[in-house]
């Protein structure tokens, strides 16, 4: 899947942006990870506004499940109807998983639901699951070709 993400931000004053960590990378970059604190992600919706939001339910909402990921196969037989998803974009620059950063191009697939953001997973193919050891993977957009980032497990060596 992916439990971590890095996206820019450029609003300091946004009181969301306390769920997520600023990285010693480049000035407004952001880490947010899901089992940590109050995880946000950058959300750009339908008429693409940009704006960030509560990542998942770690069990504060009750009626909506208890997760960060929504798997796209569950979307599309109408497992989340009930729910009402609004299909949002996730405009995140890495994912992590299992030690491993990797670069995100154009962002994750995502949904909106009771005013939290999950993320789209789909079957991991083989080169994301030799990467990670992780059987599902974020749904990229416009992407198909995932490069570990320098400082991950996998590109070290560590596997």
């Amino acid at each position: 899947m992916c439990g971590a993400t890095r996206f820019s931000w450029h609003d300091t004053a946004d009181l969301l942006l306390t769920g997520a960590t600023p990285t010693a990378l480049t000035t407004g970059q952001y880490e947010s990870r899901y089992w940590a604190g109050m995880p946000v992600l950058p959300v750009r919706d339908a008429t693409g506004a940009l704006a960030l939001w509560r990542w998942g339910n770690r069990n504060e909402v009750s009626g909506i499940p208890a997760t960060g990921w929504a798997q796209k196969e569950s979307i599309d037989a109408g497992k989340w109807h009930h729910h009402h998803p609004q299909f949002v974009q996730i405009p995140v620059t890495a994912g992590y998983e299992q030690g491993v950063w990797f670069g995100i191009d154009h962002g994750i697939h995502g949904i909106i639901v009771a005013e939290r953001v999950f993320m789209l997973t789909v079957a991991a193919d083989t080169t994301y699951q030799n990467m990670t050891h992780h059987p599902r993977m974020p749904w990229l957009i416009n992407q198909t070709i995932i490069v570990p980032l320098a400082g991950s497990r996998q590109q070290l060596g560590l596997w």
